[in-house]
């Protein structure tokens, strides 16, 4: 390539800022540097502190292969990849989007070059790959339908009814007073149709619109026509709708490929390199031009490191055309894998890419056989605010399910995920910038997000600014240390449930919650995807102790790794599955302990009721010291919190549950709803009170109250189905009152913004949807 031809990046020194310089004579400082001068100054533009932090973003996926081999990595040689052979031309992006779910992504991590502080040449770019691919996400989004509360939707649903109106008006015009034929059988059908088409055609995608309307046509074609008894005339009709159809089809399925293909015929992509200024310290940026012939072209800029000249590692994507995205997060060869975070240009639609621990020995849909039990990591990707999408979440795997074969009484596997990277925080590298404390009523002591205290009665914390690499944070005593990697949020889910399905919804709740990094997400499936006729058989798999033995293998995986502080989430069924599995997994948790007065232990049975402490404290117990926790270097898992929503368990068998729980938990809180349909059905065939449908207070057998929260969510009817069964990751009050509950330890009554006491139990602070003015 001619010197001519390259259009350099140049700093303006007066500015402090990139510009763009053309070397043909744009500006008379750029004629002052021949092709040499300027190629070093490339190689020079990133300053010493931006190439540590830039190595330090650019994390390697697998550090047990450690750094790549000099002497074996070669950079490619300096070709534009619009100029080389198809069959020698890098992967296209329909490839890569294909590789993403099967491949692993440690696999060829030191496949890298080692010098990340360079800016490359243009010829050994290659982002047209990224380019391509951002735009298939794009354009796959454009034809999805979605839900939305934008005003136009209902004009939109009276526009499609009118216009199915207007042809059923024609048709019984022209049957009428034209052909002067047809049957009331045949008007009363045709009504009907019309009058469907036009109430569901709003609510479903483009193509089945016009599916729909292809058949519509042809049946309007054959009664006006009266082709009944004429076979010549309606067999070429009814194959030429049905070939319509097809094409339809065909369309919709290749129509990200055709509007690339219309695209690059429209004109080209042009990457262009501007330079980072040395002296702002400004990240590398990169513009993807499109030049198109009848549209302004449009810029697409990303702000990152490259890994053979494609973006890899910590970077921002902006795309300013119509759902263009404006992205941040991890990229991996070019493409953004998550964690990310990305906001539509021109919508108001967001959406978030998270990353799971994930736990399974189901055999798949309609199936309750238990496999051996895998363990890997899943991305989800979610819709967050504006748009909901269809048929997101999207779930695709970052490692393949990986069989485990560590010892039966030590297993390493999800330590082995921690250790190559392969899970990740969107916040792993944000600065602590905020500090909850409140006070814990159970151990009458200090309870502060994100940090654990040294001892087991702290009653102090100092909180003070810290500034280190630019960037000013908050700091505490060394009395209190950082959860960082020990809390983990464990989601056990219900009946009817795939690995797919449970990643789906634990995503959607953990993208609307947005929780802290130092929250690992866990989720355990189990072999429950059978059909509701199938109940009887779940309910048997659920108490299984084959499946009890692959989850406490799943729970020592997970202390291993170093996880100390859990958090258990179970729905429905998923409460069944965890409570009979308890005495086999009782032994990998700490039990609380009361003051030293000899009324800890197992054999306290009224451990759990509110009068045990009272009791403990009459027995001549310190109050202030009645209840205490485990320390941080006891062994074993801490069970701070236990969840269950709208649980499928017997409520007199949970009463007798209840004490050993709480000799293990000290926060139990029942999410319960009395309209649940699914648990009527379940009181119907096993004739037993579910927990799940009780709205009232627990007593134990003295009649005292037993030590949990009971929160009745009745009056909760926003994103609510007509089922009242799983609405606990899409309903915002829901998600918040669980942030809550997980995050700062709160019980019921000190949730006070949402959760008001009724009697006992608690109920939320609700205006009722259908009110729109006070």
């Amino acid at each position: 390539m001619s010197e001519k031809n390259i259009e350099r990046a140049v700093m303006s020194p007066s500015q402090g800022t990139p510009v763009i310089r053309n070397s043909s004579g744009a500006s008379s400082k750029a004629k002052s540097y021949d092709a040499a001068r300027a190629r070093r100054n490339r190689s020079v533009l990133m300053s010493e502190s931006e190439s540590e932090i830039e190595e330090s973003r650019h994390v390697d996926l697998d550090d047990s292969e450690g750094k790549a081999d000099p002497t074996k990595d070669v950079p490619p040689a300096r070709v534009s990849s619009r100029n080389i052979p198809r069959k020698s031309a890098p992967r296209r992006s329909s490839e890569a989007e294909s590789l993403l779910p099967s491949t692993n992504l440690a696999a060829d991590a030191a496949d890298a070059d080692q010098d990340y502080g360079t800016v490359p040449e243009e010829d050994d770019l290659n982002l047209e790959d990224t380019f391509w691919f951002m735009k298939h996400r794009q354009w796959s989004r454009m034809y999805r339908s979605s839900y939305s509360n934008k005003q136009p939707r209902g004009y939109f649903s009276i526009r499609w009814g009118l216009f199915y109106l207007i042809l059923y008006g024609t048709y019984l015009f022209l049957q009428l007073y034209v052909q002067k034929g047809g049957t009331i059988l045949e008007y009363i059908l045709m009504g009907f149709i019309s009058v469907s088409l036009g109430v569901w055609s709003p609510t479903v995608r483009w193509f089945l619109r016009l599916i729909a309307f292809q058949s519509y046509a042809f049946f309007f074609i054959f009664c006006v026509l009266n082709m009944y008894n004429n076979a010549d005339r309606y067999i070429p009709l009814a194959t030429a709708t049905a070939g319509l159809v097809v094409i339809t089809v065909i369309f919709w399925l290749i129509y990200p490929y055709v509007l690339r293909a219309l695209s690059r015929c429209a004109g080209r992509v042009s990457p262009k390199i501007i330079a980072p200024d040395p002296e702002t310290g400004s990240r590398r940026r990169y513009e993807i031009r499109q030049k198109a012939w009848f549209a302004d072209p449009y810029t697409c800029v990303f702000e990152g490191p490259l890994r053979r000249g494609r973006p890899h590692g910590w970077g921002v994507w902006i795309d300013t055309s119509f759902q263009g995205e404006l992205m941040t997060g991890y990229w991996y060869k070019g493409i953004p894998v998550g964690p990310f975070q990305s906001i539509e240009n021109d919508t108001r639609n967001m959406l978030v890419n998270l990353r799971i621990i994930y736990a399974s020995n189901s055999g798949g849909r309609w199936s309750l056989t238990r496999t051996p039990l895998t363990m890997g990591v899943a991305c989800i990707e979610a819709c967050v605010s504006g748009s909901f999408f269809k048929g997101y979440p999207i779930v695709k795997m970052v490692t393949q399910p990986k069989e485990c074969a560590c010892p039966k009484n030590r297993c390493a596997c999800v330590s082995e995920i921690f250790r190559k990277k392969h899970y990740r925080h969107f916040d792993d590298e944000r600065v602590l910038t905020s500090v909850s404390v409140t006070v814990d009523k159970k151990f009458k002591t200090l309870s502060v997000t994100g940090f654990q205290p040294r001892s087991d009665q702290e009653k102090a914390i100092s909180i003070h600014l810290e500034e280190a690499n630019g960037q000013i944070s908050l700091g505490v005593d060394e009395r209190w240390l950082s959860s960082k990697s020990r809390e983990g949020l464990l989601f056990i889910h219900g009946m009817y449930h795939t690995l797919e399905d449970s990643l789906k919804r634990f995503g959607q709740f953990l993208a609307l919650g947005h929780f802290p990094a130092y929250i690992k997400p866990l989720c355990f499936n189990w072999p429950s995807s059978a059909g509701p006729w199938l109940y009887w058989c779940a309910h048997n798999v659920a108490s299984d102790n084959d499946n009890h033995r692959d989850f406490k293998k799943f729970l020592k995986s997970v202390h291993a790794s170093g996880i100390r502080t859990l958090h258990v989430m179970c729905h429905s069924m998923g409460s069944r599955m965890f409570l009979r599995s308890f005495n086999t997994i009782s032994e990998l948790f700490k039990p609380r302990k009361l003051a030293s007065n000899g009324l800890s232990g197992p054999g306290n049975h009224g451990l759990g009721t509110l009068a045990a402490a009272e009791a403990a404290s009459a027995a001549g117990a310190d109050p202030n010291t009645v209840w205490k926790r485990g320390g941080l270097n006891d062994d074993g898992l801490e069970l701070k919190n236990l969840i269950l929503l709208n649980p499928d368990y017997e409520v007199e068998t949970f009463k007798h549950d209840h004490d050993e729980l709480a000799q293990y938990c000290p926060n139990i809180t029942v999410y319960a709803d009395r309209r649940d349909v699914a648990l009527k059905l379940a009181f119907r065939i096993n004739q037993k009170a579910s927990l799940g449908s009780n709205t009232e207070p627990l007593l134990d057998d003295s009649g005292n109250p037993l030590d949990l929260d009971i929160v009745d969510t009745g009056d909760l009817d926003r994103n609510v189905n007509g089922q009242f069964h799983g609405y606990f990751n899409i309903n915002r009050v829901m998600v918040d009152d669980l942030h809550d509950l997980i995050v700062t330890g709160k019980r019921a009554d000190d949730r006070t913004s949402r959760l008001k006491p009724y009697g006992k139990i608690y109920r939320f602070t609700m205006v009722p949807s259908s009110v729109v003015l006070v």
